[in-house]
């Protein structure tokens, strides 16, 4: 048998993804890098807010196209959690349905009487790879869905995900990226306390890691001991991801983030204090009730320039969510408000990106698309500016020395550099 993957939405279900696969190669199905060279193909979904819901649909009926002469379709994960009854209804012909806790259930139906192994991993990247660290969200914030979709906090044992860390160092993976919807609360479920000092503590020590990224820390659950591990270990990226979604501490109350802005502009601060840290945040616009007074003050804190990176989400009205309970706002001013977010982000790109040209930066080489494609410490795989090296010479995984020699639209061009030529960070 030949099991193709279609893996939708964030790197958590990317994970999973490639525990599917990895447990299917090790039970001795062969997986396929095409949906017309296979006997079945799994879709693994996502269903967060409307366009990934979108997405989802679209591609049930893609695969549905592309799945004819017995070929067969299981569709597994969020989507089915969150929208299983009414998929099924419109898409009778897809041969399986999965919600996220029965992936062993379908491993099995497509390798009966084989030893289930979900801690094997077939990793789809080169150099970096993602460790899932956690699962669920307790935070219930009055906009967002995964508590639904996939139930409160969990952490994972930690002797596990070092077990699985050395396996991924093992096979060549230089940078571990931890995510989790909610990082900085690991252990605290399991062990009584946070632990995630003491997992950065042990990953630090697998030999062959030379980089550990953390995103998705809550401005909630960060705290001062946390940053202070980022300052203070070598192995760890000087870069966070902190999604504030807001700044005004009213709507942050009514989104049920657990902070105000004097929170949020302290954990900055602090962070700040780190030398050459990068920040990452994600914000959302036109909130329910969100004033124009309240989205200038937001946007008058991203105009100081203390993130470098930043994601912008239009407001997404999502059923069984509290705030689709609040009074909305016109759709016209949600997408303007949107446009004007959008703009301020390409502005404080375009100058946070000519701040680097000239400046030699350690680059882990991850891809290669007519050019070599990499990232460094301050900018996240997949998400941030890449970092383009128009060189023959270069091996994927590995980290070289690249001098910015200019900025290409949101990317940044650059040469590795020789031993008299190296400077800046």
């Amino acid at each position: 048998m030949k099991i193709n993957m279609v893996s939708l939405g964030c790197p958590k279900n990317l994970v999973d993804s490639e525990k599917i696969l990895g447990a299917l190669g090790a039970a001795g199905i062969e997986i396929s890098d095409s949906v017309e060279d296979c006997d079945a193909v799994i879709l693994n979904t996502c269903a967060f807010i409307s366009p990934a819901t979108d997405e989802t649909e679209s591609e049930i009926e893609n695969c549905l196209g592309l799945v004819t002469n017995g070929r067969r379709l299981f569709v597994v994960g969020c989507a089915v959690n969150r929208y299983g009854d009414e998929l099924k209804r419109r898409y009778p012909n897809v041969t399986g349905w999965y919600r996220l806790e029965e992936i062993p259930a379908l491993i099995k139906k497509l390798a009966p009487g084989a030893a289930l192994n979900l801690r094997t991993r077939l990793p789809t990247t080169h150099g970096f790879t993602y460790l899932k660290i956690s699962d669920g969200c307790s935070n219930s914030c009055s906009y967002c869905t995964i508590p639904s979709i996939k139930g409160p906090h969990r952490s994972f044992d930690m002797n596990d995900l070092v077990a699985e860390a050395n396996e991924l160092a093992d096979s060549g993976f230089t940078e571990l990226i931890l995510i989790g919807q909610d990082t900085t609360r690991y252990g605290a479920d399991v062990y009584g306390k946070p632990m995630l000092i003491p997992l950065l503590n042990r990953l630090s020590g697998i030999p062959g890691v030379e980089w550990l990224r953390l995103m998705y820390a809550h401005p909630r659950t960060i705290d001062e001991s946390v940053i202070e591990e980022v300052a203070r270990n070598p192995k760890i990226c000087k870069y966070m991801d902190l999604p504030i979604q807001h700044v005004n501490s009213r709507i942050l109350k009514s989104m049920n983030r657990g902070v105000d802005r004097h929170r949020i502009i302290e954990v900055v601060k602090e962070l700040k204090h780190i030398a050459d840290i990068a920040l990452r945040t994600t914000i959302i616009v036109g909130y329910p009730t969100e004033t124009d007074d309240e989205f200038s003050e937001l946007m008058e804190l991203l105009s100081q320039g203390c993130f470098d990176w930043l994601g912008v989400f239009p407001y997404y009205r999502e059923p069984g969510t509290r705030a689709a309970q609040l009074p909305q706002l016109p759709e016209e001013v949600i997408s303007d408000r949107y446009e004007k977010a959008l703009a301020l982000q390409q502005e404080l790109l375009k100058q946070k990106n000519k701040e680097r040209c000239g400046k030699t930066y350690r680059t882990l080489i991850h891809a290669r698309d007519h050019q070599f494609v990499g990232h460094a410490e301050f900018c996240a795989p997949e998400i941030d500016s890449r970092i383009l090296v128009d060189q023959g010479n270069l091996v994927l995984g590995r980290i070289y020395d690249i001098q910015i020699t200019e900025a290409v639209g949101t990317d940044l061009r650059g040469k590795e550099t020789n031993e008299d030529e190296k400077g800046g960070n």
